[in-house]
């Protein structure tokens, strides 16, 4: 209603009321005559008391609410520092989920809720309020930073559920936001996370110019700045093959997320640092890494990150031959409750070939989820795509369905750009996919083949050409190249790969009856992951010590001794100190 008119029907009603007063009249309804020495009649006494009663019933409900509703934050700020973080999230959705919730309130949990989530089983759960919330503050100039950092947790979000492409228009609107505010830091901040969902796409050169308009990133820059600058210019520059370059970068980001509160950020650096690191050609580093971060998730308890590492871990142990350590942990991986699509897909990536592999029809019927090729194209990530095609394309194979194989490995072609995190695909192009198609595979080898530290893509190129062979009949050239491929990868230490080599050359060849002897020798360079004082410790177990007798010998504490024994088996998933004997079995007594 127009200010006027509300004024003037205000107007109007005093001017009754004042004339019901000198009429005798109730001066509320304006219409009955009170009773004697009351200025509003019986009618409109008994509305009042039922207004009266009806506010104290919602003042009580109100309250009861807002009990509720503290109950249920404080349930999960404990559970948040006890590091339970699918616990913290049901106590604050359960919270937002309360009716008379206020709007600071609301506010409030829903940035508690994304901040628990993203490490819990379901980081989807804070998606609808978060985008209620992203209308808000992008309403007001005064939540500009809060606006920022929602756009920004959108876009991770994207990248989980597969849409990694929807995040880009995001992050380039957090920079356009924190440009127009002045937000200096942020707006580094949404450039570095813009640079993350390009080099996903594999747009590595737009990723390097963007890295360039930032400028010299030093100790004056905000801590998160300074770990995401040096771990994604570590990964385009590992993409690029600058394996010095890489390194140097990655350490730092690793030296900065260890004085970082955010598990999420030392997880990913660890973790990527070490997927970068086995595209380099260094496995061992990969592995290493991977164990770390393995430790911190799951001494954290982290939701879904737990069975995604698990299974890059199981990934890394496949190749390098170790077929029933990778079982065991993509079985703990299968044991997750966690739906994720981004786990999905490496359900599927890593599970299939694994349980081809293994001749286990249970694990492959667990592994075998159809829905990850919608997803994993969706993503249009190379490494996604590449991986998901060539575990069903090999799936399809085994079935007799090679018409689909062929076909799934087309349409995968038009998304695959370069193959550092999908080197599975051209060889499958090789081994099942039209022979039209492979020319434009073998041009992605060879596109990573001409940059620095190409020892994988060369690997994978010999065994490439040797499949091709194969198919075209050439035995005696496809045996010559076959021979090159194993001593390549056996040199790399992806023994698998080497086997696959072998499985072309007879068995009267020397290099088909090298001994395996070598798959020992990733478990033995394990140790080198420990400490010295762990090594020591290590030993000492392996030699049948007790916690005692071992500090006696290294003249530190028992307590010392419980704690590096506790460590050691973290690290290697391990429950009980007499399994050691397995993992380093050339130091057992």
């Amino acid at each position: 209603m127009p200010r006027g008119t509300v004024e003037s029907a205000r107007a109007c009603m005093a001017r009754r009321r004042r004339n019901a007063r000198g009429t005798g009249l109730c001066c509320t309804c304006c219409k009955e005559k009170p009773a004697s020495g009351r200025v509003t009649c019986a009618r409109c006494n008994a509305a009042a008391l039922e207004r009266k009663k009806r506010k104290r019933t919602r003042d009580r409900e109100t309250a009861s609410f807002r009990q509720i509703v503290v109950a249920h934050e404080a349930a999960g700020d404990r559970a948040r520092a006890h590091h339970l973080f699918d616990d913290a999230a049901q106590h604050y959705h359960e919270a937002l989920s309360v009716a008379a919730i206020a709007p600071d309130d609301r506010l409030r949990l829903v940035e508690k809720l994304g901040s628990v989530s993203l490490l819990s089983e379901n980081p989807t759960a804070v998606t609808p309020w978060r985008d209620r919330m992203l209308d808000a503050y992008l309403g007001d100039s005064k939540t500009a930073e809060k606006a920022i950092e929602t756009l920004l947790q959108t876009a991770r979000q994207r990248w989980i559920d597969s849409k990694t492409p929807e995040g880009i228009p995001l992050c380039e609107r957090a920079i356009r936001v924190a440009e127009v505010h002045g937000l200096d830091r942020l707006c580094k901040v949404a450039t570095l996370r813009l640079v993350t969902h390009l080099k996903a796409l594999g747009r590595f050169d737009d990723a390097v110019q963007y890295l360039g308009n930032l400028g010299e990133i030093d100790n004056r820059d905000d801590l998160s700045v300074r770990i995401s600058y040096h771990f994604e210019r570590g990964w385009v520059t590992a993409m690029l093959g600058k394996i010095s370059e890489a390194y140097e970068d990655f350490e730092r980001a690793v030296h900065f997320a260890k004085e970082d509160t955010d598990l999420y950020r030392i997880t990913t650096v660890l973790g990527d640092y070490g997927t970068a690191a086995i595209a380099l050609g260094d496995i061992e580093r990969g592995k290493t890494l991977y164990e770390q971060a393995l430790l911190v998730v799951r001494r954290n308890h982290m939701g879904w990150l737990i069975p995604q590492l698990c299974m890059g871990y199981a990934s890394i142990l496949a190749r390098m031959g170790h077929y029933a350590k990778a079982h065991g942990y993509l079985l703990e991986a299968l044991s997750s409750e966690a739906h994720v699509p981004i786990v999905e897909e490496r359900f599927a990536a890593i599970g299939i070939p694994l349980a081809l592999h293994l001749h286990n029809n249970a694990t492959l019927i667990k592994c075998t989820r159809p829905a990850a090729i919608k997803l994993a194209f969706g993503s249009h990530e190379s490494g996604r795509a590449g991986q998901v095609a060539a575990a069903f394309a090999r799936l399809y194979a085994a079935q007799g369905q090679r018409h689909k194989a062929r076909a799934l490995l087309h349409q995968a072609l038009e998304i695959i750009n370069y193959v550092d995190d999908s080197i599975d695909f051209p060889i499958a192009v090789a081994q099942y996919g039209s022979l039209v198609d492979v020319p434009r595979a073998r041009t992605l080898l060879e596109a990573r083949v001409r940059l620095p530290s190409a020892h994988v893509a060369e690997a994978c190129m010999a065994l490439f050409d040797a499949f091709i062979e194969q198919r075209t009949r050439k035995t005696e050239r496809m045996q010559q190249i076959a021979v090159e491929a194993a001593e390549r990868f056996d040199r790399l230490h992806w023994y698998a790969y080497g086997d696959l080599a072998r499985s072309l050359v007879p068995s009267v060849h020397p290099i088909a009856s090298v001994p395996r002897g070598a798959h020992k020798k990733p478990f033995s360079d394990s140790m080198l992951a420990l400490t010295e004082r762990e090594q020591q410790v290590a030993e000492l177990v392996l030699q049948g010590y007790t916690n005692r007798e071992i500090a006696e010998r290294l003249a530190i504490r028992e307590h010392t001794v419980e704690k590096h024994v506790s460590s050691i088996m973290s690290r290697f998933g391990i429950h009980s100190r007499y399994l050691l004997a397995n993992v380093f079995p050339e130091h057992s007594a």
